[in-house]
């Protein structure tokens, strides 16, 4: 059975979109049509798409073509102007960040290899060519254009003083006008945090598609397998991409779908209502809070039973649909709210 990846930052702080309920956010032209590569290794095909008469032509940079991993960082960037646009600021195709926020939102290990790959990632969806009359807001693209046309990395040494050769610390991004005008039009969705956890390239695409055509609909959303690999932009054998494709059903580890074969045709479906939380909570929750989770909220909440409410809390979590992304800052919300 195919494991998920772990949660490496089960404790995040959130300050990642400056919200504690921030929810990362997809664009819809590039969850059903394949323009990034599901390649582990450099991929540097020229890949020409048509479907519905739609088309994309994809030209890769010298790294190669942009992956569908590579494309984390530009969902932290949709996700960030997406918060501002809710929050009723004023947004620009600019977004500053951490390589390490970016990182921590989108589940990546925060090692040197880490900084090194976030970059190379960089230049890949800054070299990556589209070309396609697909529009975004109404407007179709006619030129050539990259995932983000360009950005600015600010690098410090160990004493804080700005260095070609230092640490990656401060990013802006400047993502293209295509992506720009899907944030403007709300042209997104909300995807779910468990995404990033998805191991396999194919998987994440497979939940793309699973989350556009179904949704929150509550129906079942039938495409034939020679159909969906196209849509997915996958080069693999037609009966390896079979093979793959009800490997991923068995396994299960599509946030909210269940995938199935009905002979060539594959039938998406919403996942039927279930609460696995208290099982999850029951092995990854300990049932008294930590001794530096106590003391932070004894010396926020003095004079207050914090094991009490602790377990009052825990009972409340296990009712959920979707467990708490950080359990203490969650904890310390809970307290707040059940002693005002």
């Amino acid at each position: 059975m195919g494991k998920m990846l772990p949660d490496r930052h089960p404790n995040k702080d959130f300050f990642i979109l400056d919200v504690s309920n921030a929810a990362p956010k997809d664009d819809m032209a590039s969850m059903e049509h394949p323009v990034y590569s599901l390649s582990v290794k450099p991929d540097m095909r020229e890949l020409d798409y048509t479907y519905d008469g739609k088309r994309v032509q994809i030209v890769p940079s010298g790294k190669g073509l942009a992956t569908i991993m590579d494309k984390d960082i530009l969902l932290y960037c949709i996700s960030k102007l997406v918060h501002q646009l809710n929050a009723g600021d004023n947004i620009s195709p600019w977004v500053e960040m951490s390589a390490h926020e970016a990182m921590v939102a989108t589940n990546w290990r925060t090692n040197r290899e880490s900084y090194q790959r976030f970059e190379d990632a960089l230049d890949r969806l800054r070299g990556t060519t589209i070309k396609t009359d697909i529009p975004t807001g109404d407007f179709k693209q006619k030129r050539g254009f990259g995932l983000i046309d360009e950005y600015e990395i600010t690098r410090r040494d160990e004493d804080g003083e700005e260095s070609v050769f230092g640490r990656m610390t401060r990013i802006r991004i400047r993502v293209s006008d295509w992506t720009f005008r899907a944030v403007q039009g709300m042209e997104v969705l909300t995807i779910s945090p468990k995404y990033f956890r998805l191991r396999r390239p194919l998987e994440r695409r497979i939940y793309e598609l699973a989350r556009k055509h179904v949704g929150d609909q509550g129906r079942s959303f039938r495409i034939g397998l020679e159909k969906l690999q196209k849509k997915v932009g996958s080069n693999s054998p037609a009966k390896k991409f079979k093979f793959f494709v009800k490997q991923i059903g068995q396994d299960g580890n599509i946030p909210d779908y269940d995938i199935a074969l009905d002979g060539n045709v594959v039938v998406f479906s919403p996942r039927a209502e279930r609460n696995p939380i208290q099982g999850e909570l029951d092995l990854i929750l300990p049932e008294s809070p930590s001794p530096a989770l106590l003391d932070k909220a004894r010396a926020t909440f003095p004079g207050v039973d914090i094991h009490a409410i602790y377990h009052e809390w825990r009972h409340f979590a296990q009712q959920q649909k979707e467990p708490p992304r950080s359990f203490d800052a969650a904890f310390l919300g809970f307290c707040k709210s059940r002693l005002n």
